[in-house]
């Protein structure tokens, strides 16, 4: 095998738990950084769980809310959803050594532009995943899927620690290559998961009833006609010549639950900001109108508030919101005659 690496694992997710689990199991120092008090405590007192294609293991490994001191890392993988990637990063500076390097391979846009700002564009390597995961519980990852991993330099330019990383992967059953193109291939899962994940968070269906239903099936064809005019005046070389046709056929023969679906699902946030939000706001500083994937961003928030917030809320707790929604009217209305 390849020389024992230093790995920072930031998110003990399902993605992060699955990449650091499988590492750990090939003898690599592993260190997982989870912000969740129960995902460290489930982890620390019985191991990191690891069930489906990889088969099942059960691993001991390092795991702490916050990098330790000292721990001088080769490199810090980040598989923290997009609203903690700032965190990530600062989390990543402390525990990098000197010639250490973050990668990402997380969903959406922005996360390797905020890496670059708190790390400097140097110590960033770029990624993407096409495996699938799911989450059974704290300190519980069941992987579902073996995709391509891929990974690669921003400038384009081959490097020895890409290729050594890509070797660590191998050895730890991951199928991986190494891309001098490796922006297009994150804007063309960018594109891919735009298509997908906020439809299915929305609806609550999963990919292959999504795409049998006349309905859904259409708007998904009206969001991506978006989604590719912005690509397109962009100037972006997506690595899918006809990625429309890669997404039809993957949503009609998979009945899998994209992750949007299982944030909601979990009473989470998700990561629509940096997908169809990232669509709606470079859509409007090119002039391009893209009315379907700004409805999408509306009525997810508006999912998200139910998942997060109104799930528990009994009769009682409505009919007290509306005792204080009429007094804030009525507040409202004497500070206006007063004025």
């Amino acid at each position: 095998m390849t020389d024992r690496m230093k790995i920072l694992v930031i998110g003990a997710g399902a993605m992060g738990s699955t990449y650091g689990g499988l590492l750990a199991l090939q003898g690599h120092h592993i260190q997982m950084v989870d912000t969740r008090q129960e995902v460290v405590d489930a982890i620390s007192k019985h191991g990191l769980k690891l069930e489906g294609v990889c088969g099942t293991h059960q691993i001991a490994i390092p795991v702490s809310r916050t990098t330790p001191k000292g721990f001088d890392a080769d490199c810090a993988m980040i598989w923290t959803d997009t609203n903690n990637t700032r965190h990530a990063a600062d989390e990543a500076a402390l525990a990098l050594s000197k010639d250490g390097y973050a990668v990402t391979f997380q969903n959406g846009i922005g996360n390797i532009e905020t890496l670059c700002e708190v790390l400097g564009q140097a110590r960033v390597v770029a990624g993407s995943s096409m495996c699938s995961a799911a989450s059974s519980g704290p300190g519980q990852a069941i992987l579902t899927h073996r995709g391509k991993t891929s990974l690669g330099e921003i400038d384009g330019t081959l490097s020895d620690r890409a290729a050594r990383l890509a070797e660590a992967l191998r050895g730890a059953s991951f199928d991986v290559d190494v891309r001098s193109d490796i922006l297009s291939l994150v804007w063309t899962k960018f594109a891919l998961n735009c298509s997908i994940n906020a439809i299915t968070a929305v609806t609550g269906l999963r990919m292959g009833e999504l795409a049998r239903l006349p309905a859904t099936d259409l708007f998904q064809d009206r969001v991506m006609d978006e989604i590719f005019a912005v690509i397109k005046a962009s100037s972006i070389t997506l690595a899918d010549p006809d990625l429309r046709a890669t997404v039809k056929k993957h949503t009609v023969s998979k009945f899998s639950r994209p992750s949007m679906l299982q944030a909601i699902e979990a009473g989470k946030r998700t990561e629509i900001d940096a997908l169809n939000g990232q669509i709606v706001e470079r859509g409007r500083a090119l002039g391009i109108p893209t009315p379907y994937n700004e409805s999408l961003v509306m009525l997810l928030k508006g999912v998200e508030l139910k998942a997060t917030i109104a799930r528990g809320r009994t009769e009682e707790d409505y009919q007290r919101l509306e005792t204080e929604a009429a007094s804030e009217l009525l507040n409202k209305s004497a500070n206006a005659k007063s004025s």
